[in-house]
């Protein structure tokens, strides 16, 4: 898998409509610097409506991202399942296309990796727990008890914390 998977030529669309398929893995992450995620299974379906000067992408997610739960340290899969709509704008204005969303009347590719990223890591809980798997089950942790009522303190510190109170 590479960045260049995920362009779209928009130049190329015989229709109005287009509509593309990826199914992202592990490798999907590799591809960008410090990612915050390393394993995944997600299908994503983008749907291109192309009109006058817009172009509307409508991506849809269905998959997990494998995660280990704060509390428990125990593997978990994160549920995403989400939709989401980009509107692109096609212009011949130099300083719009510096900004995001727009694309250049001569050069209508667009590299979708970010916003698929992004939408991942929106999908995602703040809190990586077992009940925001996919099981929801609870985190099982084991508290064990103490039965000792005071720690042993060695008497020679005893001596020493006399000299701090005086």
């Amino acid at each position: 898998m590479k960045l260049s998977d995920f362009d779209i030529e928009f130049i190329k669309f015989k229709n109005e409509k287009d509509s593309f398929s990826y199914k992202i893995n592990d490798t999907f992450f590799e591809l960008k610097e410090n990612s915050l995620y390393s394993s995944c299974d997600i299908e994503i379906k983008v749907l291109c409506v192309r009109s006058d000067s817009n172009i509307k992408l409508t991506y849809e997610f269905a998959g997990y991202v494998n995660e280990v739960c704060e509390r428990c340290l125990s593997d978990i899969k994160i549920e995403i399942d989400t939709h989401r709509e980009e509107p692109l704008k096609i212009t011949g204005n130099d300083d719009l296309l510096k900004e995001e969303h727009y694309l250049s009347v001569n050069h209508q590719v667009y590299n979708i990796y970010d916003s698929i990223y992004e939408q991942i890591c929106l999908s995602i809980p703040t809190r990586k727990i077992c009940e925001h798997s996919i099981s929801k089950r609870a985190c099982e942790i084991d508290h064990t008890e103490s039965n000792e009522e005071e720690p042993y303190v060695d008497d020679r510190w005893k001596e020493l914390k006399k000299l701090i109170k005086e």
